[in-house]
């Protein structure tokens, strides 16, 4: 039975071959048959450059701060002076309001006395109504007073006419007031008035000042 088998298997096997080559020896390709042409394995393409290390980014230290000379021991730096600003001085209630005075006295007089007696006058001037006010003392007089007179305009010392006599009596003190035209007003701030004062030794005048302002 093996042997059949075997036969068999060999007989089939010759089949096979026999109608392999016939088949092949029947095929026709014909005249357009054109098979495309076959390529040759190509090269791969190199290998990419390696990429350069990339650099790992450092903390930058903060910059170091640069001494400065320090000033002397006990000097203290100079700073520059405030601004200028113009003082606004509110306006005065008694802006119209001037001051004078004045100190009588024989070396004052023209001409000049040896009197011992001494004197002053305090004054003040409304410049809104032209109103003066003064008030007097004196004492060590060699007699009995027997006249006052405001004189100008005159420097001190010269002599000048009379601009106001005061009426009497007159005692160690003495109180006037007065309404001033516009230029006695000036000759009076200008310092050109004086006061002098008559007694019956010395007739032409014993005791004299010139007045000024004060404020």
């Amino acid at each position: 039975m093996p042997d059949n088998h075997l036969r068999i298997r060999a007989s089939l096997a010759l089949v096979a071959a026999a109608v392999l080559a016939a088949g092949c020896s029947t095929v026709d390709l014909g005249p357009r048959y054109d098979p495309p042409p076959v390529r040759a394995p190509q090269p791969l393409p190199p290998a990419p450059a390696p990429l350069p290390p990339v650099a790992t980014p450092q903390p930058v230290p903060p910059a170091q701060p640069v001494p400065q000379p320090l000033p002397p021991i006990g000097s203290t730096v100079p700073t520059p002076p405030p601004p200028m600003q113009t003082p606004v001085d509110p306006a005065s209630p008694q802006a119209h309001l001037v001051t004078l005075t004045t100190r009588l006295d024989g070396a004052s007089a023209m001409p000049p006395t040896r009197s011992n007696g001494v004197g002053q006058l305090d004054a003040l001037y409304d410049s809104s109504t032209r109103l003066l006010r003064w008030k007097t003392s004196w004492s060590g007089l060699s007699g009995p007073i027997t006249g006052v007179q405001f004189h100008g305009p005159a420097d001190y010392g010269q002599n000048g006419p009379v601009v106001m006599v005061w009426p009497a009596p007159f005692g160690p003190t003495y109180e006037g007031r007065a309404t001033l035209t516009t230029q006695q007003a000036i000759d009076l701030l200008d310092g050109r008035w004086y006061v002098n004062v008559f007694t019956s030794p010395y007739p032409s005048g014993e005791l004299r000042g010139q007045l000024r302002v004060v404020h």
